[in-house]
């Protein structure tokens, strides 16, 4: 197996913008161009006129990738987000063990190398013999449609070939494939005004009970308050028909309550210095609640989910 070195940011890099996370996001889940186009137009966000080109040039740039060719940055792109926590969707679920030829295919992706030449140049093969083993890939992997998609969903056994690891790296987003089985959930739809907050405090308060969850209600209802102030006051979105809230609560086989609200609003610009109190209080006192914030994009259509999770303890008297 070859060992991927852990690639390093340029010297003072600037960070990705919102635009940039969003499009490197949507390739790793299949999006091609054109749709990734159409969704960051939706969503308000702002894309060059002459098309993707000069925004997967910038995020290459300050992803330390500038010599990928422009077609093939995606893979690439999307392996190096993850690697320095800036991939705004979770890890997927492990898709099993890959062929020793399966995973080097990936890994060639993942260091911008077309198939050419890695056929050539790395392995001294026919194109058409690394072809067989990206359509093996492929099948493999669930089908993805692209191979920006490919490096994504080889993600859990990607990152296990990189040193140093990984997980050396610090990442805002929740990594499900390291996620403990959910036993129990349950789901409310809330108005995306003020009074959601309310609504949603007593919401819960009311089916934890039911979940079974050996934690402190109050604190867990606390917690829920000030991630639905959060969502009121920066979750909304002046273009969307309907202004709504979702939170989830559930229960995995740790023990540990996931508390997700979700909103319409993709960006979340400074999430760290938020949880550090920098930007309001909000995020910062559920932090101190003890409960670990995380968030991310969903794998379908638009918005963000921010996420608590509590552990278990004591129970409130």
């Amino acid at each position: 197996m070859t060992v991927l070195v852990r690639p390093e940011l340029p010297a003072g890099a600037d960070p990705l913008s919102a635009p940039e996370r969003r499009a490197i996001a949507l390739a790793a889940l299949g999006h091609t161009s054109l749709e990734i186009t159409g969704k960051l137009a939706e969503e308000k966000h702002s894309v060059p006129a002459v098309g993707l080109g000069p925004m997967w040039a910038a995020a290459a740039k300050k992803l330390g990738a500038e010599r990928s060719r422009p077609q093939g940055r995606q893979p690439e792109l999307v392996f190096r987000a993850r690697v320095h926590g800036v991939l705004d969707v979770p890890d997927p679920e492990e898709v099993g063990w890959l062929p020793p030829d399966v995973l080097g295919y990936i890994q060639a992706m993942a260091r911008g190398r077309t198939l050419k030449q890695y056929a050539q140049d790395d392995l001294g093969v026919a194109v058409w013999d690394v072809d067989q083993i990206a359509d093996h890939a492929r099948k493999l992997l669930g089908q993805p449609p692209t191979q920006a998609s490919m490096v994504y969903r080889a993600l859990p056994q990607l990152l296990r070939t990189v040193q140093p690891p990984v997980e050396d790296v610090g990442t805002d987003l929740v990594p499900a494939a390291r996620a403990t089985a959910i036993v129990a959930s349950l789901q409310t739809e809330l108005p995306g005004e003020p009074r959601a907050v309310r609504a949603g405090r007593m919401w819960i308060r009311a089916v934890l009970p039911a979940l079974r969850w050996a934690g402190p209600i109050l604190k867990a209802a606390e917690v829920v308050t000030r991630l639905l102030e959060n969502a009121v006051r920066h979750g909304l979105t002046d273009h969307a028909k309907t202004q709504t809230l979702s939170l989830r609560v559930a229960v995995n086989e740790a023990g540990d309550l996931l508390i997700d609200v979700s909103d319409l609003n993709p960006s979340f610009p400074d999430f760290d210095a938020a949880v550090r109190g920098e930007k309001g209080q909000g995020l910062w006192r559920v932090d101190h609640l003890g409960a670990r914030v995380t968030w991310f994009l969903p794998h379908e259509g638009t918005g963000k989910t921010v996420r608590a999770v509590l552990a278990p303890g004591p129970v409130d008297l």
